[in-house]
């Protein structure tokens, strides 16, 4: 199998960063959905699906003084399979949020770099666009990461934090090589073009 172009690795692959980012995106909808049920509930005191957004100050998994933190389990629709779960503050609701949006950028942008790696002209102005903000959505995680870490949890760096930003940045600087080799790869083409 062929691995540019039209029926090779580059459409399978870009299939999957499809079907990834619809599982992110609704994911991230789905979360955002649980939070803001879970307040409504909280503060009103109504039960609105509260079996599948659940928010209380007691919870059966620990055991802590009740009052004293407010805790919040979301299941996945039509299941009883848990989906998250933790303290039911405003640092996880931004450290969550966080996450879902870059995921969902992450894969949306691999799948639109690889859907750009089907056509049958490789170097063009909308592959280095994709590659360009592919590449500074990852280069930008890694800062984002800490600081939302540091600034909102108020907590000291652990190794797990360290190496998945390590693992973005690292990948942020390939692409970025990579950009630059399609701009020059895109300059070729236009002078080999002139001078036919």
């Amino acid at each position: 199998m062929k691995l540019l172009g039209q029926k090779s690795v580059s459409t399978v692959i870009s299939y999957l960063f499809m079907v990834l980012f619809v599982i992110f995106l609704f994911h991230s909808v789905y979360q955002l959905l649980g939070f803001g049920i879970g307040y409504y509930n909280w503060t009103t005191s109504h039960h609105l699906f509260s079996e599948t957004f659940y928010v209380n100050d007691e919870i059966d998994y620990a055991s802590y003084e009740k009052g004293k933190y407010l805790f919040f389990r979301f299941k996945y629709p039509f299941s009883e399979q848990q989906m998250m779960t933790g303290f039911f503050t405003l640092n996880t609701f931004i450290f969550h949020t966080f996450q879902s949006i870059f995921f969902s950028l992450f894969f949306f942008y691999g799948y639109k770099t690889f859907d750009d790696l089907t056509e049958t002209q490789l170097f063009t102005k909308k592959i280095i666009k994709h590659l360009k903000t592919f590449s500074i959505i990852n280069l930008l995680y890694a800062p984002l990461y800490f600081l939302i870490w540091y600034f909102v949890f108020r907590s000291s760096l652990e190794g797990g934090m360290l190496m998945t930003s390590f693992t973005f940045l690292f990948l942020g600087i390939i692409l970025h090589f990579i950009t630059v080799f399609f701009k020059k790869g895109l300059h070729l083409q236009s002078e080999n073009d002139l001078t036919i």
